[in-house]
């Protein structure tokens, strides 16, 4: 059961004026009457409860839970970085230091986005590197270091897992998040 923090606050706020009622109803009358204090604090728990979740508040949207979020169904690394398995591979995984061909396409603004900035596979010319030696952005380093060969994916890199503040000659501006379509096709 999700509960929203409009809910919550609104159940809390209930269940604390039902407590300074309590404080309030006991500092005027006779001890020997009074319901125990915890049982009134169970029953305004209870009357809280039922009454924050017959509430219908607006509920704020997280982007990670927002169901119009285009990139719910992506794999999110620890380091930022968004993946989705487009084609299984059945291959071998690179290990640190070994050279990959991989085609790509890069996109600033999204992989719909008219804006393409390369692309390996216009060029009709895979590219080669070495997989974990600083040879290229750090998102792509770690992408092709847990790709099987034959496997393609879609990465969103963060700036800081590829140009950073500073973009790169003049075409990707500095902060930009990157946009990729990667296929590793072997280790060489």
């Amino acid at each position: 059961m999700r509960i929203s923090l409009t809910t919550l606050l609104v159940g809390t706020a209930l269940l604390a004026g039902g407590a300074a009622a309590f404080s309030h109803s006991q500092s005027n009358t006779n001890p020997a009457t009074t319901a125990n204090r915890r049982d009134f604090l169970s029953q305004t728990a209870s009357i809280a409860a039922a009454t924050t979740a017959s509430l219908s508040l607006p509920k704020p949207s997280l982007a990670d839970d927002d169901a119009s979020d285009p990139y719910s169904d992506y794999i999110t690394t620890e380091s930022g970085m968004k993946y989705l398995i487009t084609k299984e591979g059945d291959g071998a995984i690179p290990a640190a230091g070994q050279t990959v061909k991989a085609h790509y396409t890069g996109w600033l603004d999204g992989f719909d986005s008219p804006k393409k900035f390369d692309s390996s596979r216009d060029r009709g010319r895979p590219f080669q590197f070495k997989v974990g030696a600083g040879q290229v952005i750090r998102g792509w380093d770690e992408a092709f270091s847990t790709m099987k060969v034959g496997e393609r994916r879609k990465i969103i890199l963060p700036s800081r897992l590829a140009y950073g503040d500073r973009g790169a000659g003049g075409i990707i501006p500095g902060g930009a998040t990157l946009y990729f379509d990667v296929e590793l096709l072997a280790i060489l």
